[in-house]
């Protein structure tokens, strides 16, 4: 274990450092206080829903700082440019930090820095975003610009538009769910089946495999699904949108096998990418066949399919990847990293058939806080500690 060494010129000098450290201390923090609200002991504003409260916090806070760690990062590599880091790097923190803290401050003096923090945050994300690809005429990468407005526009509509309308934040959310999982239909199907053949050509050379990258049935298959995330966003009870889902779920299955990960089984920094992508197919299948047959229990099973189980896996690999790459280590999982991996996997299985108040709601709740603070005890260091040099 590396020893912990705070400076705050490494930890702001790139912002995978800043970002997976906040997500790793408020997964674990916010996921506790939705336990114990859930138990009765913890009273939440009530402004709102409980349960729109939560679910914004998820994909806007949860989500939105790994998106923050992940592209501010990654956008060095696309661009050749300086990584964003110091004071604009600094400010963003600070604005999500901001922003998960009147998040549950019972007051109006609250809400309105929820508010504005949030939007604000996301303005920035977008600014610095642009300011970096368009430096360069990245065209490659400009949708992920059109991804960051789409969650910008989406948070100002949560707040301001749809303000005091529990409906209109709720869809909102489904907005939101749809972006994040859009992030990963994107990113992901470029990292994973890129990392998978390149581990593959170098521990196991003689498959001589060639993965598929993005041709017309992966074009396709992004296609179908964005389609059912429109049904799911403004027709959200309707049959013919969920046969869209079963539909878009089946060929999802498809592209997950096409990328082969089962040959990659010996490296849990890889598998675990893959487990976390195959709860979207999953996710879409709960969803579709909740609409096709009119059993709303399946619909909140999906909804944590894809919550819990692939933003929440996929977050978790992928800042488990990033920071010993990013930081000059080996790219090899730590076995308490192994560990969170599987504990993260059930925790999933159960949260699909949990209700609020039973064992396998606190069995959820439990396994994810466990997966993130085995995250957080054994990358602590790493985030903190400057590049290792050869």
């Amino acid at each position: 274990m590396d020893p912990i060494h705070f400076d705050s010129r490494v930890l702001f000098s790139y912002a995978f450092r800043a970002f997976f450290l906040l997500v790793g201390v408020y997964a674990v923090l916010a996921i506790s206080a939705w336990g114990l609200h859930l138990s009765g002991v913890l009273a939440w504003p009530d402004a709102l829903p409980a349960a729109v409260r939560h679910g914004h916090e998820m994909i806007f806070g949860f989500a939105g700082a790994a998106i923050a760690g992940f592209l501010l990062t990654a956008v060095a590599t696309w661009t050749g440019r300086p990584p964003v880091a110091g004071t604009p790097l600094m400010i963003l923190c600070a604005l999500w930090g901001a922003a998960r803290i009147g998040a549950f401050l019972p007051s109006l003096f609250g809400s309105g820095l929820w508010a504005s923090a949030s939007v604000l945050f996301w303005g920035g994300m977008l600014a610095l975003v642009s300011r970096e690809v368009i430096a360069v005429r990245n065209t490659r990468n400009y949708k992920v610009l059109g991804l960051l407005f789409a969650f910008l526009a989406t948070e100002a509509y949560f707040f301001f538009v749809a303000s005091g309308d529990v409906a209109g934040q709720e869809a909102a959310l489904r907005i939101g769910l749809c972006l994040v999982i859009g992030m990963i239909l994107l990113i992901g199907g470029r990292i994973i089946p890129s990392f998978t053949q390149n581990w593959l050509r170098l521990n196991r050379p003689q498959l001589g495999t060639n993965l598929p990258l993005f041709d017309r049935f992966e074009g396709t298959t992004v296609a179908v699904s964005l389609l059912f995330a429109l049904g799911f966003v403004f027709w959200p009870h309707s049959a013919e949108i969920g046969l869209l889902g079963v539909i878009a779920s089946v060929l999802q299955f498809i592209r997950l096998a096409r990328w082969r990960g089962w040959l990659a089984y010996p490296e849990p920094l890889l598998w675990i990418l893959h487990v976390g992508y195959a709860w979207i197919p999953i996710g879409l299948a709960l969803l579709g066949t909740s609409l096709l047959f009119d059993q709303p229990g399946l619909w909140d099973s999906g909804l944590h399919a894809l919550g819990y189980g692939a933003i929440g896996t996929m977050i978790l690999g992928v800042a488990a990847r990033v920071a010993l790459g990013h930081t000059g280590r080996p790219l090899r999982a730590f076995p308490s990293m192994t560990a969170a991996f599987v504990i993260m996997t059930l925790g999933t299985v159960f949260r699909l058939f949990a209700q609020p108040d039973g064992l396998p709601m606190l069995a959820a709740i439990g396994f994810w806080v466990a997966a993130y603070l085995l995250f957080l005890v054994r990358y602590l260091p790493i985030l903190l500690a400057p590049r290792l040099t050869s």
